[in-house]
């Protein structure tokens, strides 16, 4: 079982009224860090009694974004102290795991007008910060990470010049140090999401020109490279999120702009558009953010989208692949709010976790966590 964590910043503010049913997603209670807004990015499992959520919450005091991480012991999730790199906004978009005692989580920490990477590790006991390097006199961004062993991490997003043009950025960990790899810039580009399927087969994706154009990256135990991708119209199209099952069975997603979800194939030899279901005709900014793969026949995504007819409210968006054919999934969400997920994972036993945030129109923004047990 392939199973990926990804996410994508703050910026990805895009939910009809569906009650879950018996054996269906469910919203599991989760706290939050402080009065003011929260919001959970990514997600990820060791097992199914330790499955860790990252984010960030608002702090009035410090009038900045603090990271937050959560923890679930098979009973409850809790908040878990995390640290801050700098005294300005602080974010964690991305988390992955190794094992109980090696966990990573990756995003940015504001220094002056700029931003630096940041990666975090935790150890049993504690989080800790570990030194990531940033391409100098840019801002450094990490969106996503994933693992392959305790040795060979990759961890991607993009860094920005003081013309605010982007271009890839790709870290790797050996297990010692974090180093910048060379990857391939085409346009103003920018990295979402990676899944490592093996060490010399690591893919990830984003978005290429200002007019946003797909963007895949292939990793074959050497170097970087860009491989041609679909798009699905003439307006933005963006990949928020990939997940493999094997060499010849990868899954992307994201949105082709601004009216409904993208999902992309890759067969072994090149991608392929693959339709999404159209599930309300009034629905509008459709976005996948994140997958997961389990099997090439049960592959789930998670993302959100806005009903103008209802208030132009959002709500919360799965959807899964049975092997033929991508499938709207009804989620939950809460009333007269806002609904958004931005990650989603599985369990070894294959329980499926998704998290994002939700909130009462007018009132600060909480975190959001559904389950689906299998």
């Amino acid at each position: 079982m392939r199973i990926r964590h990804a996410s994508v910043v703050a910026f990805l503010t895009l939910f009809a009224v569906h009650s879950a049913c018996a054996a269906d997603w469910e919203v599991v209670a989760s706290p939050n860090a402080g009065r003011q807004a929260n919001s959970l990015s990514s997600v990820a499992a060791v097992a199914d009694n330790d499955v860790w959520a990252v984010g960030w919450a608002f702090n009035a005091q410090l009038n900045a974004y603090r990271t937050v991480t959560e923890h679930w012991n098979g009973t409850r999730w809790s908040l878990v102290r995390s640290p801050n790199a700098t005294n300005g906004y602080n974010f964690l978009n991305g988390v992955g795991v190794v094992a109980a005692n090696n966990v990573w989580a990756v995003g940015q920490a504001a220094n002056g007008s700029t931003y630096s990477t940041m990666i975090q590790h935790w150890n049993g006991t504690s989080w800790n910060i570990v030194s990531s390097p940033n391409v100098p006199g840019f801002s450094n961004v990490l969106q996503a990470i994933s693992v392959v062993s305790a040795n060979d991490i990759w961890a991607v997003g993009y860094s920005q010049d003081t013309n605010f043009n982007n271009f890839t950025l790709t870290l790797h960990w050996n297990g010692a140090t974090w180093s910048i790899v060379p990857s391939p810039s085409v346009n103003d580009d920018i990295l979402f999401g990676v899944d490592a399927i093996a060490s010399n087969d690591v893919w990830a994706v984003g978005r290429s020109q200002q007019e946003a154009r797909t963007l895949t990256l292939h990793w074959n135990g050497s170097a970087w490279s860009v491989v041609p991708s679909p798009n699905d119209s003439t307006e933005d199209n963006i990949l928020f999120g990939v997940a493999g099952v094997a060499s010849n069975d990868v899954w992307a997603v994201g949105e082709a702009c601004c009216e409904k979800t993208l999902a992309i194939h890759w067969n072994g030899a090149s991608w392929s558009l693959v339709p999404t279901p159209v599930f309300d005709p009034n629905a509008t900014n459709q976005v996948l953010i994140d997958i997961v793969a389990l099997s090439s026949n049960n592959i789930w995504t998670a993302g959100q989208y806005i009903v103008p007819i209802q208030g132009s409210a959002q709500f919360t968006l799965t959807e899964n692949w049975d092997g033929s054919n991508w499938n709207f999934v009804p989620s939950p969400n809460a009333q007269n709010s806002n609904n958004r997920l931005h990650g989603i994972t599985a369990t070894p036993g294959g329980t499926l976790w998704a998290v994002g945030t939700t909130g009462v129109f007018t009132r600060p923004e909480r975190t959001l966590i559904l389950r689906k047990n299998p």
